[in-house]
């Protein structure tokens, strides 16, 4: 019985393979397995070779093997290109109309699209016929999971799952199946637990120019915006997003912004302007490989540098790294309450891999802070925007107020909102920065922001962050060696993380990028790197990679 399953599907662009991926997914978790999905697809407008990786196991997951179990292969490309994944245990089911030769069943599927009355891209529905009997599935139980899933044509669809199902002789991999009643988790992608938090935390509008690999939270807030009452708009730029954002806060209306490297870049002037004109902004950064347009359908965390210290002069700033759908879920919500809160910005840190990945979310163990109550205009005998007070946190009013206008004003300025150079006033407006991070600071004292799993061996210790803590986490498990990191960057715990390294003599940290900038934000605040891994491939590290890694630095 297989508790630990990998299977690869590749084709060209257009054949839905980000589609059977997710099918696959969702079959595997129907029967009670934890779900992590990569689709890799070239930053092509049209053409290329797609491929998916779903990792079905019986513990929670988030990385790949090396090596895959199946290989369900609808064009000739994906049976040459992934040869050094096949292993002599490989199972191969292969589309044979376009594949004259290989090892494996082949089934005729184009031949069978034709029969049924089909359309080319209903080769996946026959292939993923073929997959579910391959794993030892009746035809009753797969038209039941399918009939779910085929939201148009499902008799055509039908028809050919069944021929693709009739065209495996014999179930290839031995899965292990659970009883009927056990309780399934959905499988969602991170842009998605992203979008989701973003609603419980009660956001108003989300706008965004697109821009791999954050598209996927506009385009679901987009379906979504009906169902929520929620804006979401689609500007000329990402100037005019986070301008049109800003604006929307000083009305009273949470915003949200989602970009990439190159959009944040357009952003730094918006981000400075709400650093001083205390407007509170969450700004989704995800990142993607290499400077300038790079490779936008690849993954890297080149950017934490800039996102700490983006934008000219100095304000506070909230910067989260969730690794998972959960955190990404729980605290991009918290992102909104904080930055509104504290009328800061908020930038949720991100990746091609989390972003795009799909996961198993297990919804019951999740804890969303209630949302921030929107400011209103009541209460108020005299307003001054930026009124004095000890924690630097000036009451925020919406207009209309009667009798008071309500300055916002991006030049230093008076408690008024009215502009001046007086040095006092320019010291003050410092003071009052800083005041609002000591209690920003404070606050988050009470949250879990360095995470730390169970070890018997203190003495190594392996840190990271973002999505690459995933791996890293399943490889310590089975090292039984500590694994610690941060979800939060800025304000940087670093209390916390001394802490959760006490004890250890030999501290290595693993990033996805060339120069350790983790390691550094480390180093700056008195903790001292002993090893660091680094990877610059776009692509996350299997964990047979970053396993022999490890263990080479801890000879």
């Amino acid at each position: 019985m297989s508790e630990d399953i990998s299977v690869l599907i590749g084709g060209k662009a257009g054949d839905g393979i980000n589609q059977a991926g997710l099918l696959i997914s969702r079959i595997f978790s129907s029967l009670g397995y934890f779900i992590y999905m990569d689709f890799d697809h070239p930053s092509l407008i049209k053409g290329g070779h797609n491929f998916c990786i779903i990792r079905a196991s019986k513990k929670p997951v988030g990385a790949l093997k090396e090596k895959i179990d199946l290989l369900i292969a609808l064009d000739n490309t994906t049976v040459k290109k992934h040869q050094d994944k096949i292993s002599p245990d490989t199972s191969i089911i292969y589309n044979s109309d376009l594949i004259n030769k290989s090892r494996g069943t082949g089934v005729p599927a184009l031949k069978i699209v034709y029969e049924e009355g089909g359309k080319p891209v209903m080769i996946n529905s026959c292939m993923i016929g073929a997959f579910c009997k391959s794993i030892g599935l009746g035809w009753n139980n797969t038209k039941d999971l399918l009939e779910k899933e085929f939201p148009h044509a499902t008799d055509v669809n039908l028809r050919i799952s069944k021929k693709g199902f009739d065209a495996i002789c014999k179930n290839c991999l031995q899965i292990k199946k659970e009883p009927d009643n056990i309780t399934f988790f959905p499988v969602i992608t991170g842009n998605e637990a992203i979008a989701l938090g973003l609603l419980c935390g009660g956001i108003d509008a989300y706008i965004a120019y697109p821009m791999s690999p954050a598209s996927g939270i506009l385009h679901f807030l987009a379906s979504k915006q009906d169902d929520y009452s929620i804006k979401v708009i689609h500007p000329e730029g990402e100037i005019a997003a986070i301008l049109m954002a800003e604006g929307m806060a000083y009305a009273g209306c949470k915003a949200a912004v989602g970009t990439s490297g190159g959009g944040f870049c357009l952003m730094t002037e918006g981000l400075s302007f709400s650093g001083i004109a205390e407007i509170p902004i969450v700004i989704v950064l995800a990142q993607r490989q290499s400077p300038g347009t790079g490779a936008p359908t690849y993954s890297a965390q080149s950017d934490l540098s800039f996102a700490l210290y983006a934008g000219h002069g100095e304000f506070p700033r909230i910067v989260i790294t969730p690794s998972n759908p959960k955190e990404a879920f729980e605290w991009s919500a918290r992102a909104v309450k904080l930055s509104w809160k504290y009328q800061v910005p908020g930038i949720i840190m991100t990746d091609k891999t989390l972003c795009e990945s799909t996961y198993t979310f297990d919804i019951f163990n999740t804890k969303i802070d209630s949302p921030y109550d929107s400011p209103n205009s009541e209460g108020f005998s005299e307003y001054k925007r930026y009124k004095k007070t000890e924690n630097g946190i000036s009451p925020m009013a919406i207009p209309p107020l009667k009798n008071y206008a309500i300055k916002v004003n991006g030049k230093t300025h008076d408690e008024s909102g009215l502009s001046t150079d007086d040095p006092e006033e320019l010291n003050w407006l410092s003071q009052k920065r800083l005041a609002k991070e000591k209690a920003l600071k404070e606050e988050l004292e009470n949250i879990e922001t360095v995470i730390i799993s169970e070890s018997t061996d203190l003495k190594n210790t392996v840190v990271s962050f973002g999505s690459t803590v995933n791996p890293c986490r399943e490889i310590c498990d089975t090292l039984k060696i500590r694994c610690v990191y941060p979800v939060l960057l800025s304000p940087f715990p670093k209390e916390k993380m001394k802490n959760a390294l006490l004890g250890s003599q030999n501290i290595i940290v693993v990033e996805d990028n060339s120069t350790g900038q983790l390691g550094d934000l480390m180093r700056c605040n008195s903790i001292q790197v002993n090893k660091k891994i680094l990877n610059y491939t776009g692509r996350q590290m299997s964990i047979e990679t970053l396993s022999a890694k490890i263990e080479e630095v801890l000879l």
